[in-house]
């Protein structure tokens, strides 16, 4: 089971290597607002987790399990933001914040009862 925190940078990876583009730590370290160590020691994390790889001095990209896991999360994350947006009247930047800290904070049953709340059909 993933921790909070690898759940925020899993879907950091995720969000920022769309279609492909692979992504760098300082990239993460820029996005979470974190100390590149912080990032540099999650990305350990991931890589034992068999989510991500990383040859050494290169980009980082998810493993297909990651891109698994990832896609769950974003997708909660992104409904939620929209929702933050569009119905709750929170700006981009706090919605996006919101929307991650609940996908990556909430266990799976909480966040799809949550997520069917956002989407009205519950």
């Amino acid at each position: 089971m993933l921790t909070e925190n690898q759940k925020k940078y899993l879907i950091t990876i995720y969000f920022l290597g769309q279609n492909g583009e692979s992504v760098r730590t300082t990239d993460i370290s820029s996005f979470l607002h974190v100390a590149k160590p912080s990032t540099v020691n999650m990305v350990k994390k991931l890589i034992d987790e068999g989510l991500i790889y990383k040859e050494p001095y290169k980009e980082i990209r998810l493993t297909q399990k990651g891109i698994s896991e990832a896609n769950g999360l974003f997708t909660s994350c992104v409904i939620l933001q929209d929702y933050f947006t569009s119905r709750a009247g929170l700006s981009q930047d706090k919605a996006k914040a919101a929307g991650m800290i609940l996908s990556a904070g909430l266990d799976k049953d909480s966040l799809d009862k949550i997520v069917c709340y956002a989407l009205s059909q519950c």
